[in-house]
């Protein structure tokens, strides 16, 4: 079977198309023929060597995909072979074949395409998850979010909407910003590609703050020692971006707001932990990678209220390109110079 494969580390386009051995099933694992590969920021960094989880030369990128189970190994029990499926693991599904654990993948519900099952769980989960689950975000609280055009972004979006939120989504362009409020943002704000010098984060800052809603408040304070007054501001942040766009948006949270960092498209931030200090706020770090939040047969709570979502059609992932797997290089480039929108699809020979 073919298969994407990084033989070094560097460009995105140094990868290759190679035939390997069939993969076969183990004990509690299953084959899937696979039909769409998701494509995410993560899978560039596999490519230049730069992911956490530390790869092993040579590496097939790829953590998402959607296809048919083919074979089943000893003690699986929940999938069957002719299956529609999705899997979800750290790499190795830019291929025409992939073996899963059985925890890694679930059943595809009907009503719900190959493209939108490759694409939808991992945005989808890290968006309810660290909104509702970790922020706790409430009716009537604004949110802001930034990097609102990529697919946790959009995700974000419908979900902070489904939470009663009112939502803010900030991004670089026109296009993102016309799907975010496609997606539902209430407002929107258009920040330009950095990195920020000092005065550009100051503007931003401000045109972040201007576009917060007032709320009502019951608070006191001591002194005026925040640029965020009371009743103002964000009460939780969801940061895809990082970079230079960190600080200027923990600037404007509001009082005992709640900043959730789930990714440095724009590089790694380096901020002042005094708007924390000064606003009684909360910095959080969003890694779901523990099992009963990463892995989709481990969190059947989880997949219920996704899937309830996407079949009432308020949650929905928005497929910007569709291109076949020997093209996977372009689709990475188109991730990693921040030009995609939405969500990229990889198809295979299967593809109906």
């Amino acid at each position: 079977m073919r298969a994407v494969v990084y033989r070094e580390f560097g460009p995105v386009e140094s990868l290759v198309m190679a035939d390997l051995p069939r993969p076969v099933p183990g004990p509690g694992e299953v084959l899937m023929q696979v039909h769409a590969i998701g494509v995410n920021f993560t899978d560039v960094l596999v490519a230049e060597g730069r992911s956490q989880l530390k790869r092993q030369l040579p590496v097939t990128p790829g953590t998402e995909a959607a296809g048919i189970v083919l074979a089943v190994g000893p003690g699986v029990t929940r999938l069957q072979p002719g299956q529609r499926i999705f899997g979800t693991k750290t790499h190795g599904t830019y291929a025409e074949e992939v073996v899963f654990a059985e925890d890694e993948a679930g059943a595809i519900p009907d009503g719900m395409n190959m493209h939108d099952a490759a694409t939808f769980y991992i945005a989808s989960m890290n968006a309810r998850y660290g909104l509702q689950l970790r922020a706790r975000l409430a009716p009537g609280e604004n949110l802001l979010v930034l990097g609102a055009g990529g697919g946790v972004g959009l995700a974000a979006i419908q979900t902070g909407k489904l939470l009663g939120a009112y939502v803010v989504a900030a991004a670089s362009s026109d296009d993102k910003l016309a799907l975010a409020r496609r997606a539902g943002a209430d407002d929107c704000v258009r920040y330009e590609r950095g990195p920020l010098d000092l005065a550009a984060q100051k503007a931003f800052a401000a045109d972040l703050a201007a576009r917060a809603r007032r709320f009502a408040t019951t608070g006191s304070s001591i002194g005026r020692i925040s640029s965020v007054h009371e009743g103002s501001g964000y009460h939780v942040i969801l940061d895809g971006v990082g970079g230079t766009y960190a600080e200027p948006a923990l600037r404007v949270l509001a009082w005992q707001g709640r900043f959730l960092s789930i990714g440095f498209a724009a590089g790694m931030p380096r901020v002042a932990l005094g708007p924390l200090l000064f606003k009684n706020a909360d910095l959080m770090g969003l890694q779901p990678s523990s099992d009963e939040h990463r892995l989709p047969g481990r969190n059947p709570e989880g997949m219920a209220v996704l899937y309830d979502w996407y079949l009432q059609g308020k949650v929905r992932p928005h497929v910007s390109k569709v291109l076949p797997l020997e093209q996977a290089g372009q689709a990475l480039r188109l991730v990693q110079d921040r030009k995609a929108t939405g969500r990229i699809v990889l198809t295979t020979s299967h593809a109906s």
